[in-house]
């Protein structure tokens, strides 16, 4: 029995470099999200529809990233 390495290897950077993409993603939209929040409370309008669609197109990415790598790992749905 031998360990393919360069697939192990493969697997490892495959999943921290997909795990940091979502992190990166979601904490973009939660930072828009409390910018806008702080536009808000300040009586600011301009620019906050704009920050709130790509704050939730962030966040619906990341969702189907997410449901992307469970479709993968689940065999029923192939």
């Amino acid at each position: 029995m031998s360990i393919d390495w360069a697939s192990l290897a493969l697997v490892t950077a495959v999943t921290v470099l997909g795990t940091a993409f979502i992190m990166v993603i979601c904490s973009w939209a939660a930072r828009m999200l409390d910018e806008v929040h702080i536009k808000r409370s300040n009586h600011e309008v301009k620019g906050l529809h704009a920050a709130e669609l790509s704050a939730g197109v962030l966040l619906f990415l990341a969702g189907l990233i997410v449901l992307y790598g469970l479709w993968l790992i689940i065999p029923y749905f192939h």
